[in-house]
This record gives C-alpha cells, sequence and structure tokens, in this order.
C-alpha cells in the first residue's frame, strides 16, 4: 500500500521520532453507536463526532482535538487487499477498515466527491446483513431442538416420567438443569441484536434512516448466565459420588418393613434397603428383597417391596400417587376409604402358573397409600391380601413419616 494510504491519525511509534509524551494528541475509545451494516448511519455519526472535535483513529478509537467540519465515506472493503489508491488522488484520505473489517473508512472535507456509489455501498451492507441475520438463527434452533430432546426424554422415553425425576441423584439433577438452562439462555441468546437488524433490515428495503440502536443492556447478563452453565457442566463432567439407585445389602432391615413371609410368602436371605436424599424427591426410603421383579427406568424392582416418598415439593405428592396407580394397577385399580388418608389404592393380579401346574398361581399386589405431602408404594408376590394388613400399612406410613 503506498505510504499516504496508511492510517493518517495513527499515532507514532515509541522509538526515536516519537513526539514527547505531553505533545502525543489525547484519545478516547468510544463505542459506535449506528449499526456495523448500516454504512450511511455510520457516515453521519462520524461526521457529528468530528464536529465535536473527535475524530476516527482506528476502530473505536478516536483523537480528541478541534471541531473540524468534514465527511466521512464507506465503501465494500475487499477480502486481503488493500484500498485504491485513487481515492487519495480524489482528496480522500484513508481511515481504517470498520473493527469487522466489512468497510473501507475514509474522511475528506465537504468539496470531496463521493468515488463509490451509494447505491453499491448499501447493496453490499444490505447483503452481509441478510447473511448474518440467518446465521443469527442456527444456534437457537440448536437449542430448540435440546429443550425438545429433553421433553421427549421426560414424558415419552421415560415409563414413570415423575417418579424418575424425583428419585434423580444430584449430578443428574445438576446436567440436567444445566442443560435446561443452557438451552433456554441459547434460545434467547442475541434477541436483542437479531431485533436490530431486522429493524436495520426493514429500514433499508424502504431507503429509510436509521435511528442508533440502544445499548444491549442485557448483553453481561447472558454471558453471566452462559459462563455459569459452562461451569455447571464442568461440575457434572468432573463431580463424583451420588448414590446407587440399587440399595445396600441388609441381612435385617432397619427401616419398617413388612416381609413377605409375614404375607405367607418365601424367607428372604438378604435384603436390599435404601435411604436417600434428592434433590427433587426429598426423602426417599425403600427396602425390598429378592427375587428381583423387572427396571423401570433405572430403578430395580423387587418381588416384595416398600417405597415411601416425601417429595420436597409436598403439592408433587398426589400426582405421583396417581402416577404410579396408573402405571402398576391400571385398570384395576380399587379405591379404598382409609381414615386418615386422602387416597388409597388397591390392586391383585392373579396369573395363572401353566409352567409348573402343581404350583401355586402368580400373585401380584399393590398397595397405595397418599396423605398430605408424602406417598407410600408396597408390592408383593406373597398370596394374602393385603387388605386384611391395613393396619400394619397405617403403622408403617407413620414410621416412615417421623423418619422424614
Amino acid at each position: 500500500m503506498d505510504e499516504n494510504l496508511r492510517e493518517t491519525t495513527e499515532l507514532p511509534e515509541s522509538g526515536g521520532t516519537a513526539l514527547n509524551e505531553e505533545n502525543e494528541p489525547e484519545t478516547k475509545s468510544i463505542r459506535f453507536a449506528p449499526s456495523a451494516y448500516d454504512p450511511r448511519g455510520i457516515e453521519q455519526w462520524l461526521s457529528e463526532r468530528a464536529a465535536e472535535g473527535k475524530l476516527l483513529l482506528r476502530y473505536d478509537d478516536f483523537v480528541i482535538g478541534e471541531p473540524r467540519d468534514c465527511r466521512y465515506h464507506l465503501e465494500p472493503a475487499a477480502d486481503d487487499d488493500d484500498p485504491d489508491e485513487n481515492r487519495a488522488r480524489l482528496g480522500w484520505e484513508y481511515v481504517c477498515r470498520t473493527k469487522d473489517g466489512i468497510f473501507y473508512i475514509w474522511r475528506g472535507d465537504r468539496t470531496a466527491h463521493v468515488p463509490t456509489p451509494k447505491d453499491c455501498t448499501d447493496s453490499y451492507g444490505y447483503r452481509r446483513l441478510c447473511k448474518k441475520l440467518r446465521r443469527s438463527y442456527f444456534l437457537p434452533l440448536v437449542y430448540l431442538l435440546m429443550d425438545a430432546g429433553l421433553i421427549f426424554l421426560v414424558f415419552y422415553a421415560w415409563s414413570i416420567p415423575l417418579l424418575s425425576l424425583l428419585t434423580m441423584p444430584k449430578n443428574d439433577v445438576i446436567q440436567g438443569v444445566s442443560l435446561l438452562l443452557g438451552s433456554i439462555i441459547g434460545m434467547f441468546s442475541g434477541a436483542q441484536e437479531r431485533k436490530e437488524m431486522r429493524t436495520l433490515k426493514r429500514a433499508m428495503e424502504d431507503c429509510e434512516y436509521v435511528e442508533k440502536m440502544p445499548r444491549n443492556r442485557w448483553a453481561g447478563v447472558d454471558r453471566a448466565l452462559s459462563l455459569i452453565v459452562v461451569v455447571l457442566m464442568v461440575a457434572v463432567l468432573f463431580g463424583k459420588g451420588g448414590y446407587s439407585k440399587y440399595g445396600d445389602d441388609y441381612d435385617e432391615p432397619t427401616l419398617p418393613y413388612l416381609r413377605a413371609e409375614e404375607l405367607g410368602g418365601n424367607p428372604f436371605d438378604w435384603c436390599y434397603q435404601r435411604d436417600l436424599s434428592t434433590p427433587l424427591g426429598g426423602h426417599v426410603y425403600s427396602v425390598g428383597e429378592t427375587p428381583h421383579a423387572g427396571m423401570i427406568d433405572g430403578w430395580e424392582q423387587l418381588s416384595t417391596e416398600v417405597d415411601f416418598y416425601a417429595p420436597r415439593i409436598s403439592a408433587l405428592a398426589k400426582p405421583l400417587t396417581h402416577e404410579l396407580r396408573d402405571y402398576f394397577m391400571e385398570d384395576g385399580a380399587q379405591t379404598l376409604s382409609i381414615d386418615g388418608f386422602d387416597e388409597a389404592y388397591y390392586a391383585e393380579f392373579i396369573k395363572p402358573n401353566t409352567r409348573l401346574p402343581n404350583e401355586p398361581d402368580e400373585v401380584r399386589q399393590f398397595l397405595i397409600l397418599c396423605r398430605g405431602g408424602e406417598v407410600l408404594y408396597f408390592r408383593t408376590e406373597a398370596p394374602d391380601s393385603l387388605r386384611e394388613h391395613l393396619d400394619e400399612f397405617a403403622d408403617i406410613f407413620n414410621q416412615y413419616s417421623e423418619l422424614a
């Protein structure tokens, strides 16, 4: 590039020919008010600053001095190319590129002739604006798909979503909250900028002047929340601990329990016991004995098992009761009226033993009790009817309620 085209207001480098510090011009960083895609707005704004004694040095740095009556001209910047030297011969001095490198910025007096048709510059800025506006929707769309995936996981992939949420360990809760919060922030991040770009696009299409855009005061909050999400995700990746959903082995249960042997079933050699405290579910107590009855959403079901739930949000107790009833009892649920309980349900399913005709039929019984913000769920394959032991279950419920 010709030496005459270098930034004419560039400060001298520190060296042998540098001016004394007291003679160096005062500089100040000023944020550009117009949009980076509005060349006419930038030209007018820079001319107004010059009239105030603030001449553009480079990017957003200005030299503070005497007021100057001048005009600015922006033209599309060629990639990795120098500005046209003919501009200097026409009375324009090259200042710098815009901060994003889209336009060259020239400065001249009021009589300087505009070398490039304004329509060409405006069209270039308009195309760049449309391109950036289209790209700005990509990340929000990705985050929207993440939200859709989370909703699908919770309400469709899980068989009993509320129970799965209430028994979710701390690390999983942090990860889920991080993903949800991050996706929400991602969808709304840059919303103010997109709004401004749409406003500028409409103004360009109508050949109108665009007033300067207000500063996005939410940008700092947006960045802070994004940083929080990153920290939470790192905590999930490197955090250890939690608990086992399957519990620990015990020879004798230390929590209130009604054995299968007491209901006419077979005695157990050992039992599983879980005493949990989860972020969403509050206290969860569970005692069960083998054999295993299967897996539901990562939660192991035993042939005889008592589970007691005391959610942190007590209003979730009734929806949890209905979810357990609909999933395990289906159409066989019988409503019981028990003093002191808000809701009580019982179901019995008998399956003929076709494999071993000489053995008794397979029996599965379920009992669900709900009071206040607490729920007791009991299942067994023992033959004795649970309806004959309702007083014992009421006593077990009271014991767990005191523990919770």
